[in-house]
Order: structure tokens, then C-alpha cells, then sequence
């Protein structure tokens, strides 16, 4: 054979090679991927803190004077409410006292009638009238204090709530510096925390915050910010704040540690899945499907805002309905034709789809 027809042979062959890979490449099936749906959603900031619990109220209970006990009438953690008697004392004295002036209030009284008659009679004088009237009224400022005596010798609850540990026995002679026992008001609780002051202006009374405890695993609390300190720490650079948090079980005890989110700048926007995101160097890509025979995978450049437990704010390039690629990236580029096999709505097992897929497509 001669060199011309060789080389003509060769020639021929690299065309049919050719033409064999571009009709095997313009045959290739087309890549599968999981998609996502661009939607509006409400949306917050997250800010981060560690809180610790106090009472809505909170009061220890002491005596006003120094007596006896002569009875106690509650136990140990038990609820009670607003002027429930807790303890009496020995009031034996006090309740002689107001006898004794009772009666002689009764005689002033009388007094004071017959001097009243007698003046209307134009027998007595004023001055005898007005004399027996300041004695009467001496007498009932007696009783009322004696009374307001004999009420110090009655401790009560001051509000609706739940009592601590007992401290006193009948017969103890208590002081007024005496802690008798504990009352606190847990129906709600209150949380205070400190903010960095660069949060300031995302802060406002009423913003939604979610807690947990490390006493209660995977169990969140939800409560509401209620005020925020007017003084920014000047060493510190926080300000001081106050949630409040319901409290109907009481489960929340005063002294716990909380991990505190607070949801600032709330919002509705749009946010897709995090894994469809693709960075190079400081831009954000996403590939968009664009309908077709085949779907084709567009590539497109937007602007993120926060981050958020897998979820990603998209404040520019995309608009809600769009439906993006968050499985499959590494196997695509701008115009790769695409198969969606499914549309993630945040409860598909992505991984054993995925999985499966790749088992059928091998079976092929």
C-alpha cells in the first residue's frame, strides 16, 4: 500500500472517531439533580446570649415584731394565694388590750350622748360636747392601732404563688430578721441577659426569644423581650435586657441557665436551601433550571443576607418560584442539560435518593 493511501486511511478513521465521541457526547443523558423551590418565608436575625431566671415575684417572709408561733398553716413548696394566713403568733396581750379599750369606748360613747342631750337641752356647754367627742374619737384611733397590732401577729401571703422550704416550728420565737420561709410568683419568670451594644438599633420590646435549658434536652422555651436597660456597660460594651417567658408547668426555676435566641429585624424574604450555593472568591452563584427539552441548568449570581439553620437569605438575583439546584452541583456547568428526580421541601432523605439513582443508573 502506498504512503498516500495510508495516510488517507488514517485521516478517514480520525474522522470516524471523531464523529463517533461528538454524537456519544451530544447523546449523554442528562445529569440528575435535586431542586429546590425559591420561596418567602418568615425570616429573623439570630442573636445569641446565656440568661439566668428570676421569680416575676420574689419575697422572703419574716415577722414584723418578735413573738411566738403558735401555729404554722402551710408545707413545704406548696402554691398559695394572696392573704392566705401562713403563720400566727401569740397575739394573747394585743387582744386583752382591745378589750379593755373597746369597753372603755363603749362608756366614752355613752358619755358622749348624754353631753349631746344636755347641750340640746341648753344644760351643758360646747365645750363639754367637744371634750367628750375628742374622747370618743381618741378611743377608736386606740382600737385601730391595737387592731393594726393585732394584724402583725397574722403572716400572710402578699401574692399568689409558691412557697419554699419551712423554716419555723410552733413555739420558736421569731425576730423580725428572721427568714420564716420563701414565696415566689413562678407562673411567669423573668431572664435577664446582657447584648452587645452593636445591637442596639435591631432592638426593640416585644421581639420573639427562644430558649433551652440544659435541663430539658431538645425542648425549646418561647418568650418575649420586655424591656431593655437605658445604660450601655462601659467596660463590657453590653446593655442589660429582660425576657419574659410563661411558665405554667414551672418548669423554669429561678437561678437556671438559659441559652437564649433572640429574633431580631423580623421579616418575610426569600431563602433557599444553603447547599445551593456555590462561592467563588467573595461572588454567589446558583444554577437555576430553565424548562426545556432538556432542562438546562442556568448559572446566575445573587446576593445573600444571613445564614440561617441550613437556610440562606436571597436579597438579590432570584425571584420566589425560581427552582434551584441544591444537590449535584460538582456535575454541572452553566448550561448543563439537567434531570430533576425531585423538589427538596426540607423532609426528603436527599442522600438514599441520591443513592438510589446512582444504583439505577449503573443498572442501565
Amino acid at each position: 500500500m502506498s504512503s498516500r493511501t495510508l495516510n488517507g486511511a488514517l485521516t478517514a478513521t480520525l474522522i470516524s472517531i471523531c464523529i463517533a465521541g461528538t454524537t456519544l457526547a451530544a447523546g449523554r443523558p442528562p445529569t440528575s439533580v435535586v431542586a429546590a423551590s425559591t420561596q418567602s418565608a418568615p425570616y429573623y436575625d439570630k442573636i445569641e446570649a446565656l440568661g439566668t431566671i428570676s421569680a416575676n415575684e420574689s419575697v422572703n417572709i419574716t415577722p414584723k415584731i418578735t413573738e411566738k408561733v403558735i401555729s404554722v398553716h402551710f408545707d413545704d413548696g406548696v402554691s398559695v394565694k394572696r392573704g392566705d394566713v401562713l403563720i400566727k403568733l401569740d397575739d394573747e396581750e394585743e387582744q386583752a388590750n382591745l378589750r379593755s379599750t373597746l369597753a372603755v369606748q363603749a362608756e366614752r360613747e355613752s358619755a358622749y350622748r348624754r353631753a349631746q342631750e344636755l347641750y340640746n337641752r341648753r344644760v351643758g356647754s360646747e365645750a363639754d360636747l367637744d371634750a367628750a367627742r375628742a374622747r370618743v374619737d381618741q378611743s377608736k384611733a386606740e382600737i385601730e392601732a391595737i387592731r393594726t397590732r393585732i394584724s402583725a401577729h397574722q403572716i400572710t401571703a402578699p401574692f399568689n404563688g409558691v412557697l419554699g422550704l419551712r423554716n419555723i416550728s410552733v413555739g420558736a420565737l421569731v425576730e423580725p430578721s428572721d427568714v420564716l420561709t420563701t414565696l415566689d410568683d413562678l407562673s411567669v419568670v423573668k431572664v435577664d441577659f446582657a447584648i452587645p451594644s452593636v445591637f442596639l438599633a435591631n432592638l426593640k420590646p416585644g421581639l420573639k426569644v427562644e430558649a433551652e435549658t440544659s435541663a430539658y434536652p431538645k425542648q425549646i422555651f418561647s418568650g418575649e423581650l420586655k424591656s431593655i436597660s437605658p445604660r450601655v456597660d462601659p467596660v463590657t460594651r453590653t446593655v442589660q435586657a429582660r425576657a419574659l417567658f410563661d411558665n405554667p408547668g414551672r418548669m423554669l426555676l429561678p437561678g437556671m441557665l438559659l441559652q437564649l435566641d433572640l429574633q431580631s429585624r423580623p421579616r418575610t424574604t426569600l431563602v433557599i436551601p444553603e447547599s445551593a450555593i456555590a462561592t467563588v472568591g467573595t461572588a454567589h452563584y446558583v444554577f437555576v433550571v430553565v424548562e426545556g427539552e432538556p432542562a438546562k441548568a442556568q448559572r446566575r449570581q445573587v446576593e445573600i443576607g444571613s445564614r440561617k439553620a441550613g437556610k440562606v437569605e436571597i436579597l438579590k438575583g432570584l425571584e420566589e418560584g425560581d427552582l434551584v439546584i441544591s444537590h449535584g452541583l460538582v456535575k454541572i456547568s452553566d448550561g448543563s442539560a439537567v434531570k430533576v428526580i425531585a423538589v427538596d421541601d426540607g423532609a426528603l432523605n436527599v442522600a438514599k435518593l441520591l443513592q438510589g439513582e446512582q444504583q439505577a443508573e449503573q443498572t442501565e
